[in-house]
């Protein structure tokens, strides 16, 4: 899915940077493709600026999860999937649900909503699976590329005996490696970083716990618990996309706009290398003409929408530090 602003290949965007800054995209295919990254990420971390690339969506199922310590010993909720950066908005039967923060939670107790409303809570973890042991077994990983035969991945667990211990996996070409021992809890997973092929993690009888991109070496998952006291079956997530870098002719770059490409470009070539002010002066001012050019495109795509003022413009202001809707 391509997700951007007038978005093109990287076999149109790579001639393009090369010419700028005078390299040969066939000779120099990895210096032109690292300044195409550093263009992308340097989008992305405008996010508060442009908003850009906020509009992936998913529908996802709502899952049962162990949380230690309350009385049934889980909750429901959802893992985002790792090509999006957090939620935007969520869905429940169209209508849309209400986000709440880990600190109302911490104020207001753990558990589920005593309201009709079906609410969103963050989980202060991370998680390295998109989904829990469904129950104390061995866990296997498969590998799906032949060419990443013989890599090492590491995992750590909380094992049957409730002690914390790191397993190294070697990894198997089309084929499954097994723990020897079985597991309670994964803690985290450190994956080859050079893989060419994805890797499945999953219990003993099958039941899958996560599938890792090629691209994933270190994967940490955002989780989030659905407060209600009738949960809905599944969701549909709104958030923004997460960066990850592209190399092939057919990857592609979220805004192809030749201007807007140029001067980042220059950018780039004046200020990468240098400690003469004049050139940063001069790369500071090719950045500058990247969001002027970067603005007017954003713009004509908007065309005639009118976007929504704050829901905050015009609340009157009080003195109190309690939240609205709560009491102290």
């Amino acid at each position: 899915m391509a997700i951007g602003v007038n978005p093109a290949p990287v076999s149109e965007i790579g001639p393009l940077v090369a010419r700028v800054l005078d390299l040969s995209w066939e000779d120099d295919r990895l210096r032109v493709v690292d300044v195409i990254n550093k263009y992308r990420n340097l989008l992305y971390t405008s996010y508060e600026e442009f908003k850009l690339f906020d509009n992936v969506f998913h529908c996802i199922c709502v899952s049962t999860f162990k949380q230690n310590c309350l009385p049934d010993n889980s909750y429901q909720g959802f893992t985002l999937p790792n090509d999006v950066s957090s939620v935007e908005v969520a869905f429940s039967h169209g209508a849309p649900m209400t986000l709440r923060s880990r600190w109302r939670e911490s104020h207001t107790g753990v558990g589920v909503s005593s309201l009709g409303r079906i609410e969103v809570v963050e989980m202060a973890e991370t998680f390295a699976t998109e989904r829990d042991l469904q129950e104390i077994s061995k866990i296997k990983l498969f590998t799906e590329n032949d060419n990443d035969n013989g890599k090492k991945a590491y995992i750590e667990v909380i094992d049957e005996n409730d002690r914390q211990r790191r397993i190294c996996f070697t990894l198997i070409g089309n084929g499954f490696a097994v723990s020897k021992i079985k597991i309670k809890k994964i803690v985290s997973v450190s994956l080859p970083p050079s893989r060419e092929g994805s890797v499945l993690i999953s219990q003993a009888d099958g039941y899958e716990l996560g599938m890792y991109d090629p691209w994933e070496s270190v994967p940490s998952y955002r989780r989030f618990k659905v407060n209600t006291q009738k949960c809905p079956s599944s969701v549909i997530v709104q958030g923004p996309k997460r960066f990850r870098n592209v190399y092939f002719d057919h990857d592609i770059v979220e805004v192809g706009d030749r201007l807007v490409v140029e001067s980042a470009a220059k950018f780039f070539k004046f200020t990468d290398t240098t400690k003469d002010q004049a050139e940063i002066k001069t790369g500071e001012y090719h950045r500058s003409k990247m969001k002027e050019y970067l603005t007017g495109e954003i713009a004509r795509n908007r065309g005639g929408s009118i976007q929504d003022n704050s829901p905050f413009k015009g609340t009157r202001i009080t003195a109190s530090k309690s939240l609205p809707g709560y009491s102290r």
